[in-house]
């Protein structure tokens, strides 16, 4: 009986250090910007050329802004459900940006594994982590300058 509570506060102790772990690595990652402008042939979007694109603008108003997710990789990503979580500098609690969204990714065109629609809204200006994942598994990250008004 000991060694098994020996065991269970072992593992206790992993998953606490590792989830604060994972907390720091946040806040201590160096941020910038990774988010560049590049041309599609579906227009103009921001993010990272290849993994996943955003046609929107970085400047969000009260309302919200519309943006429209685009997202290359070696599988077909049709019908998945995706979710977004954003990180803002410093802090460690995630917000949810998404007013509004397609729940389900939706093919487009031959380059571009899944697409969708959404409205975003931040609580306040600044650098953001967003976390894209798809299937409840992390497709990816970007780092956006967002200006809220």
């Amino acid at each position: 009986m000991r060694k098994i509570s020996l065991m269970f506060i072992l593992l206790w102790f992993v998953f606490v250090t590792a989830a604060c772990k994972s907390e720091e690595t946040i806040i201590k990652e160096k941020w910038a910007d990774n988010s560049p402008t590049f041309a599609t042939e579906y227009g103009e979007m921001f993010g990272k050329e290849g993994s996943i694109g955003i046609i929107g603008s970085k400047t969000i108003t009260k309302n919200g802004q519309k943006w429209m997710w685009h997202f290359w990789g070696t599988e077909d990503l049709s019908n998945k459900e995706w979710e977004v979580k954003a990180f803002k500098q410093g802090e460690v609690e995630a917000v949810n940006p998404i007013q509004f969204k397609d729940k389900q990714l939706s093919p487009r065109g031959d380059m571009v594994n899944g697409h969708a629609r959404s409205s975003v809204l931040f609580p306040s200006s600044g650098l953001w982590k967003l976390q894209v994942f798809i299937d409840g598994e992390l497709f990816g990250d970007i780092i956006v300058d967002i200006t809220q008004q």
